[in-house]
């Protein structure tokens, strides 16, 4: 049997759970999650979670601040898709904003500006063409069009003269 779904007691639960939130910084949903996955019951759960708040094993601020940070910095994502992540984690809106606020604007610019950069250089194309693509690209890692519309202005203009 999958060690992740063998049932546990109450307290195998509550001690392993415990573990794995110092080791790392967990959302209450995923705590719910992985405690279904043992076989406990839902009242079970919720005490469990409510335990672990408690002892502050498990803090919703903490958690969306480390995965704000986590994302960008690591994973290279935009603020659209890091609240997106968050929200669908279940952290309530005023926690996930209040994170997001917490980025420094200076560096989330360079990050988004470098990334662009970088795809810009693998393209080919005609300098319009290169524009969408790249307003794609930054779609889909979650940049904001209002940050991205000048930065994708000069970049094509500069990549424009390499080819």
């Amino acid at each position: 049997m999958n060690r992740t779904s063998e049932r546990k007691t109450y307290e195998e639960a509550l001690e392993k759970i415990k573990d794995i939130c110092a080791s790392r910084e967990m959302s209450p949903s995923e705590v719910s999650t992985l405690l279904k996955r043992w076989g406990l019951a839902s009242e079970k759960i919720q005490e469990i979670t409510e335990k672990l708040k408690t002892e502050k094993f498990l803090d919703e601020s903490r958690y969306a601040f480390a995965f704000v940070r986590d994302k960008i910095r690591l994973e290279r994502w935009g603020l659209y898709k890091v609240k997106f992540a968050l929200k669908q984690k279940g952290i309530p809106g005023p926690i996930a904003e209040e994170a997001i606020q917490s980025v420094d604007e200076t560096e989330y610019r360079e990050m988004v500006q470098s990334e662009l950069l970088k795809k810009a250089k693998l393209m080919k194309g005609s300098s319009a063409q290169n524009w969408q693509k790249l307003a794609r690209f930054g779609s889909s890692r979650g940049y904001e069009m209002e940050i991205m519309h000048d930065m994708l202005d000069e970049i094509c203009r500069k990549t424009k003269g390499n080819r």
